[in-house]
C-alpha cells in the first residue's frame, strides 16, 4: 500500500487562505458537504449483489433497517422467502457489524464463506449454523487473498507472491509451484487464469527493462527515499507482455510465442473444450484487434480473426478495466463465439467461428449494445443490455436475443437503469432498476415475464437526511447534437437568489460522468456535496465520451483539448439562460485526473467564462501512453494535435484564479504534468495557487481524502463567493 502522511504541508503562491474566523464560519457547511458525499456514496441498493444457487434459489443482504446485513434465501419460482440468519444474530456470533462482513458462496452452494475484521466464519444455508471458517479450505484461503486465483474444479489456488512472483498452493494449502519476481520483470494473474478443467494456468510476464521510470520521492525522513517506477509515457516503450502455460502438477511453465511488435495483451478466456487459450492483442494506436488462440498442447499461435477503425480507433483505456472481459463470448457448441463490433457506427454483437468465419450480425439498429450479459444455456439466444431508445440514450434495458436472428425482445419493462443477475438456468434473473427520482427497487423476475416477486429497495430515507434531492436534468443542443447533463444545488436552495456556478468536469474519452438512476456515481456525488456550500454545479457528458454512437465518441479523436470546452461553455450558456438563479459572472471549473487537465483547458482556453478553476492531479497528453494514444493516435503521426492540446503552451492566457493540487507519489499521472505546468506558469509571469500533498497518490486517502476535498470546497467560496 502507498504510504501516506497524516500531516499535510501545503505550497500556496499569490493567494493567502482564508482567516481562522472565515475558515471557522466554514466548517458547518463543510461538515454538511462531507455528510452528503457519504450519504450518497453509501445508499442502499447502489448495486445489484445477489448471488444465485443451483435450483433457481438467489441469496440476497437487507441493506437497510433492522434487517441490514443478515442473510435472507429467496425462492425464484415461488417467490417465497427466508431467512438464513438474522442481522442481530450474525452482529452476536461475529462480534462485529454484519455490514462489513464480505462474503461469497462457497463452490458446493451450500454454505457462505464470510470474512471479517476479526475472522471468518461459514454460514450454512440450509439451517443457518454459523462455524469458525475452516482455514485448509481452498474457498476460504482465497476470501483471505483478493488476489488469488481459485481454480474451477480440483481445489488448486493461484496466489500472487511479493517481489512479482506467484505461486500455485494444493488443496491442502501447500506450494506445488513458485516462480520469484525479478525487478521490472514480474508475473501477473489474469482474470481468467485457469482453464476449464483446472489443470492448466496462463499468467503473464510483464517485461518494463526499456520502460521509462518516474521517481516516487518519501519525505518522511530527512535522508529521503527514492523509488523509480516504470511508467510508460507517450511515446517511449511499452512494457512487453510474455505468455506462460503453467502446469502446477508438472511444476512446468511454457513460454508461449506471441506475435512481434508494440501491443497490449488481454487474457479474454478459453476455449469451452480447454484446447485454446484466448487472447487479445490491442496494437499500440488502438486501431487494430487481434483475436490468437493458443493451443494449450504446443503453445503455437494463430490469428482468429481482426478488427480495425484506421480512421479513429477500435478500443481505449477502457478496454483494460471493464469492456475486454465481454469481447469475445465463447458459444457451448465449442466453435462459434460472439463479437463486439461499432464497424457499422453503433456496438453491436457478431457471430464467428473459431475458425475466423463471418456468420451473421446478430444485433442490429441506431443505438448500442453496452454489454454481453450471458448466453443461455442451449447455445441458441443471448442476454445483453443495450440503451434503444433515442430519447433516453443512456438508459439501460435487458434483452433476449436469438442467434438465429428476429427482434429484440424486451425483460424489463420500466424505463431507467437495470443491473441484473441471470440465474445458472437463464430462466430467472434479479434485477436493481431505478431512475434519477426513484430509488432502486430489487426483484426477481421469470425471463417468461409471468413472474414477479419483489425484494427491496424504493427506500431514500437515508439521502434525504443528508440534503439530497435529485439533481434537475440539463438537456442542451450543441452543432444540433443533444448533450446531457444535471444541475446540482445545495439543500436549502432559494430560486429567487443568484448563485456562483461550477462546472464540474471530467471529459476523459472513456468515461460517462452524468448519473442516470438515484443512487448516481462518484462525480455526483462529489458535484452534489460541493453544491452544499452554495454552489449550482453541472455535470455534462460533452461529444468525446462514451455510450453512444462510435461518432458520438470520436468527435474529439485526434484533438483532445480542442472540443470539449466549448461544448461545456454552451450548455452553461444554454442552461442560464432559462435559470435566472445561475450567475456566470462567478463560474468555476473544478476536476480531477483527466478533469484536472480539463480544468486548465478551460481557465486557459475560456478565461472570459472561469473566473476561478481547481485542477487536482492533473495529467497532460504526454504521460500515460494507454490513456492518450489510443485516442490521439501516435506521437509521431499527430504532433500537431499533441501541441494544440498542450496546457503549458498556453499558460499565458491564464486571467482567473487558479489552484492546482497534486500528490508526491502519484503514479498514475505524474507530478511532473504539475511541475511543468507551473514552470510554464511562472516564464508566463501568471501567478497561481498550489498544494502539494506528500505521499498523496493520484486520488489522495486516508486523513488527507478530507483536507483534500474541504481544500476545493473553501477555494471555491473564498474566489467566487456566496449565494447573493
Amino acid at each position: 500500500m502507498i504510504r501516506f502522511l497524516a500531516s499535510i504541508v501545503a505550497l500556496i503562491v499569490l493567494m493567502p487562505r482564508a482567516s481562522a474566523a472565515q475558515a471557522d464560519s466554514l466548517q458547518p457547511l463543510l461538515d454538511r458537504a462531507f455528510e452528503y458525499f457519504h450519504a450518497a456514496a453509501n445508499s442502499p441498493y447502489a448495486a445489484n449483489t445477489t448471488r444465485w444457487l443451483p435450483g433457481d434459489r438467489v441469496v440476497y443482504r437487507p441493506e437497510t433497517g433492522a434487517a441490514r446485513g443478515g442473510f435472507v434465501v429467496i425462492d425464484a419460482k415461488t417467490g417465497r422467502q427466508r431467512t438464513i440468519i438474522g442481522a442481530a444474530a450474525l452482529a452476536e456470533r461475529t462480534g462485529g457489524s454484519p455490514a462489513s462482513l464480505s462474503w461469497a458462496i462457497a463452490q458446493d452452494s451450500q454454505r457462505i464463506l464470510l470474512r471479517g475484521p476479526s475472522g471468518g466464519w461459514t454460514l450454512s444455508i440450509a439451517d443457518g449454523t454459523l462455524t469458525p471458517a475452516d482455514t485448509t479450505d481452498p474457498a476460504t484461503r482465497a476470501m483471505r487473498m483478493p488476489q488469488a486465483r481459485p481454480a474451477p474444479t480440483g481445489g488448486m489456488l493461484a496466489v500472487p507472491r511479493d517481489s512479482g512472483g506467484f505461486a500455485v498452493l494444493d488443496p491442502a494449502g501447500r506450494t506445488i509451484l513458485e516462480r520469484a519476481g525479478e525487478a521490472r520483470y514480474g508475473w501477473k494473474l489474469p482474470g481468467e487464469a485457469w482453464s476449464p478443467d483446472g489443470k492448466l494456468l496462463a499468467v503473464w510476464r510483464n517485461d518494463a527493462s526499456g520502460v521509462h521510470a518516474i521517481p516516487i520521492v518519501d519525505y518522511r525522513s530527512a535522508v529521503e527515499r527514492v523509488d523509480m517506477i516504470p511508467y510508460v509515457k507517450t511515446g517511449t516503450p511499452l512494457v512487453r507482455s510474455e505468455l506462460y502455460l503453467v502446469d502446477p502438477i508438472g511444476n512446468q511453465a511454457r513460454r508461449v510465442e506471441l506475435p512481434g511488435g508494440e501491443a497490449y495483451y488481454f487474457l479474454a478466456g478459453w476455449r469451452p473444450d480447454g484446447s485454446e487459450a484466448l487472447v487479445l492483442s490491442l496494437s499500440r494506436d488502438a486501431k487494430r484487434l487481434d483475436l490468437l488462440a493458443v493451443r494449450v498442447r504446443d503453445g503455437t499461435v494463430r490469428r482468429v480473426m481482426r478488427e480495425e477503425r484506421p480512421e479513429s480507433f477500435v478500443a481505449g483505456l477502457e478496454f483494460s478495466f471493464s469492456t475486454s472481459r465481454w469481447q469475445v463470448t465463447p458459444l457451448p457448441d465449442n466453435h462459434r463465439f460472439i463479437w463486439i463490433s461499432e464497424r457499422d457506427g453503433w456496438r453491436h454483437l457478431y457471430l464467428y467461428d473459431f475458425s475466423g468465419g463471418f456468420i451473421r450480425q446478430v444485433t442490429h439498429g441506431r443505438f448500442p449494445v453496452q454489454r454481453l450479459v450471458r448466453v443461455a444455456p442451449d447455445g441458441k439466444s443471448v442476454f445483453l443490455l443495450a440503451a434503444t431508445d433515442s430519447l433516453a440514450p443512456y438508459d439501460l434495458s435487458l434483452y433476449r436475443q436469438n442467434l438465429s436472428g428476429g427482434p429484440l425482445r424486451r425483460l424489463t419493462p420500466e424505463p431507467g437503469l437495470h443491473a441484473v443477475s441471470l440465474s445458472p438456468s437463464a430462466r430467472y434473473f434479479t434485477d436493481l432498476h431505478g431512475n434519477r427520482s426513484q430509488p432502486a427497487r430489487l426483484v426477481a423476475r421469470s425471463v417468461d415475464g409471468r413472474a414477479s416477486t419483489p425484494i427491496a429497495g424504493g427506500d431514500s430515507d437515508p439521502l434525504r437526511a443528508a440534503g439530497f434531492e435529485p439533481p434537475e436534468s440539463l438537456s442542451v443542443v450543441v452543432d444540433r447534437t443533444r448533450l446531457y447533463g444535471v444541475l446540482f444545488k445545495p439543500a436549502d436552495f432559494d430560486p429567487a437568489r443568484r448563485y456562483p456556478v461550477i462546472d464540474y468536469i471530467y471529459a476523459g474519452p472513456f468515461i460517462s460522468v452524468v448519473p442516470w438512476d438515484y443512487s448516481g456515481n462518484i462525480f455526483s456525488w462529489e458535484a452534489g456535496a460541493l453544491a452544499q456550500m452554495g454552489f449550482v454545479v453541472m455535470l455534462l457528458d460533452a461529444r468525446g465520451t462514451p455510450n453512444r454512437d462510435k461518432a458520438f465518441q470520436d468527435y474529439n479523436y485526434g484533438r483532445i483539448g480542442q472540443t470539449e470546452i466549448g461544448d461545456h461553455v454552451a450548455a452553461l450558456r444554454q442552461a442560464a439562460a432559462t435559470r435566472p438563479y445561475m450567475d456566470t459572472s462567478r463560474v468555476g471549473i473544478y476536476g480531477h485526473s483527466w478533469g484536472g487537465y480539463f480544468a486548465l483547458r478551460g481557465m486557459l482556453t475560456a478565461p472570459e467564462m472561469f473566473k476561478a478553476g481547481y485542477a487536482g492531479a492533473p495529467g497532460a497528453l504526454e504521460e500515460d501512453a494507454f490513456v492518450n494514444e489510443p485516442n490521439m493516435g501516435l506521437l509521431e503521426t499527430n504532433p500537431a494535435g499533441y501541441r494544440a492540446g498542450s496546457n503549458p503552451a498556453l499558460a499565458a492566457n491564464l486571467r482567473g484564479v487558479l489552484r492546482i493540487m497534486h500528490g508526491t507519489s502519484d503514479i498514475d499521472a505524474s507530478l511532473s504534468s504539475t511541475m511543468r505546468m507551473a514552470a510554464a506558469l511562472i516564464a508566463a509571469d501568471k501567478h497561481f495557487e498550489l498544494l502539494i500533498m506528500p505521499g498523496q497518490p493520484h486520488g489522495p486517502i486516508g486523513p488527507a481524502r478530507r483536507y483534500y476535498t474541504d481544500d476545493v470546497r473553501r477555494f471555491f467560496v473564498r474566489v467566487l463567493g456566496r449565494p447573493r
